[in-house]
């Protein structure tokens, strides 16, 4: 099972990988984010679980294992109509949080969701 890091008003936990995935790009702000179609979301104990075709089982917790509100709001905005940017604009709204910083983290969270198989991206 894998753990993902997203804390409010905070960048993403996690080290190299997230700073390797951190540019956001216009190009990325445009995009719109879906559910990977052979990827599944589920609520568990609280938690919302992800399941794509890795067979890996994927989690958003805080560092100190807690749900991460922040992360589970990203994918319960991933509705197959909104942009990044769409969906950073709802966070900004939401959460207390620097809309660069929201901007770069998002875009990250996006792009490793992507690489995971949990996400896909669209224009």
């Amino acid at each position: 099972m894998a753990a993902y890091f997203l804390s409010p008003g905070g960048p993403l936990a996690g080290g190299k990988q997230f700073e390797r995935l951190a540019g956001a790009g216009q190009d990325m702000l445009r995009a719109v984010p879906r559910l990977h179609p052979e990827a599944g979301l589920q609520r568990v104990s609280g938690k919302l679980m992800a399941a794509g075709p890795d067979e890996f089982l994927h989690t958003f917790e805080d560092a100190q294992g807690r749900v991460s509100e922040v992360a589970e709001r990203i994918l319960e905005l991933v509705d197959g109509r909104r942009t990044v940017a769409d969906i950073v604009a709802v966070l900004c709204d939401e959460f207390e949080v620097e809309p660069e910083a929201c901007r770069a983290d998002t875009a990250a969270f996006v792009r490793l969701l992507v690489e995971k198989k949990v996400l896909v991206l669209g224009p």
